[in-house]
């Protein structure tokens, strides 16, 4: 009996898939006139990615889907807002994609061969919001021009094999972005009013300022100080623009900082603060959107610097005694360093610590900062002998 025998090569797709290269952008806050949300187009960056493979040919498909979910809005519970799917195409090389040509408009991809080839892409809406959730969201968007307060999700995949009528997910990236309307910043120390300089006042020549920018993520934060003079300046505003302490170099009107909400005038590299004189301060924070940069610009405080031998105590416990004293009520800061209170009399910082273990003076300060502001409750306070 003659036998007919076939020798064949199994490909495995587990060795050949269809993989993601790339990211999700952030913004603090995202304006609808940016989106199409019943077709997905976007004419912002969202997402850019390269999709690729090991081996050509090979057939591919992408999904795309954003969610939402806000209370403001009374959606409790997670919502799509567009699930968008492409038909599989076949890549004979690696593919640029991003939220531009991931949408029903789309009908071709260019690949990155040289010279490149056009890839034929149908796209389709698999889902999209219901009607009465997306007149809340049109409702909020006539009202602020920007997203609604909320978490939204986006998820791309790629599914990937050698038939079309035989893919499975071989890649996917998720990214959420919380959206909360920017509160503005808020000063918090030290200062206050130009007519309150009198109450305001500090002992140290290296006061640390302290401010509140609420929800802020990637943010660029600006700082500017200056004296202000009662018989030459008009105004607070006019100091800050006439001359700065910081920044030092006068071509600039604003110095960036970290991401940050606290900053200790410079030991070095700054003109020294001195006694007697008032003295304005005012941060700026550049919050990144989908039209561009919003900005939002603090109110000025002013303070006054008192010669600190006129103080009971040196810089270091001056600077520890305000951060107490903004980290706790008034009543309980004056029932222990005022009044005969059982600190009032205290002239040194002994050893600090945290859970037993030792921690310096500006961690202190900080764990100080973050109680003021409520991210931290105190349970109880009590002195020991």
């Amino acid at each position: 009996m003659k036998k007919l025998l076939f020798k064949a090569l199994l490909f495995s797709s587990a060795f050949c898939q269809v993989k993601l290269d790339g990211q999700f952008f952030n913004y603090t806050a995202y304006y609808l006139s940016n989106f199409d949300l019943m077709t997905g187009k976007s004419d912002v960056p969202l997402f850019r990615y390269n999709i690729y493979s090991e081996k050509y040919p090979i057939f591919a498909k992408i999904k795309f889907k954003a969610s939402l979910l806000s209370p403001a809005l009374g959606i409790n519970s997670r919502t799509s807002i567009v699930e968008i799917e492409s038909d599989p195409f076949l890549m004979k090389n690696s593919i640029l994609i991003d939220n531009k040509n991931v949408n029903e408009n789309t009908s071709s991809l260019v690949d990155q061969s040289i010279p490149p080839n056009i890839v034929p892409i149908t796209f389709r809406t698999l889902s999209s919001i219901n009607p009465a959730d997306y007149e809340s969201v049109i409702s909020s968007v006539i009202t602020s021009g920007r997203l609604a307060d909320g978490e939204y999700r986006f998820e791309i995949s790629i599914y990937s094999g050698f038939s079309e009528n035989d893919l499975s997910l071989t890649s996917s990236d998720e990214e959420t972005i919380i959206v909360e309307a920017p509160s503005g910043v808020n000063l918090e120390s030290p200062g206050g009013s130009l007519a309150d300089t009198s109450f305001n006042v500090i002992y140290t020549p290296y006061p640390t300022f302290n401010w509140n920018k609420g929800y802020c993520r990637n943010c660029d934060t600006y700082i500017r100080i200056a004296e202000y003079k009662d018989d030459y300046h008009s105004s607070m505003e006019d100091a800050l623009l006439y001359e700065r302490l910081v920044p030092s170099n006068q071509s600039k009107e604003w110095l960036k900082l970290d991401d940050v909400s606290t900053y200790q005038y410079p030991l070095s590299g700054a003109r020294l603060l001195e006694s007697n004189n008032t003295y304005v301060w005012q941060i700026k924070v550049e919050a990144p959107s989908t039209s561009g940069y919003d900005v939002y610009t603090s109110s000025i405080y002013a303070f006054k610097l008192k010669d600190p031998s006129q103080s009971n105590y040196d810089v270091s416990i001056s600077i520890m005694l305000d951060a107490i004293k903004n980290a706790i009520s008034e009543e309980e800061y004056n029932s222990l360093f005022e009044n005969n209170g059982p600190l009032s009399t205290s002239r040194e910082i002994g050893l600090i610590k945290k859970n037993s273990n030792t921690i310096d003076q500006s961690t202190a300060q900080d764990i100080l900062l973050q109680i003021g502001r409520q991210y931290f409750l105190i349970e109880s306070i009590r002195v020991e002998e």
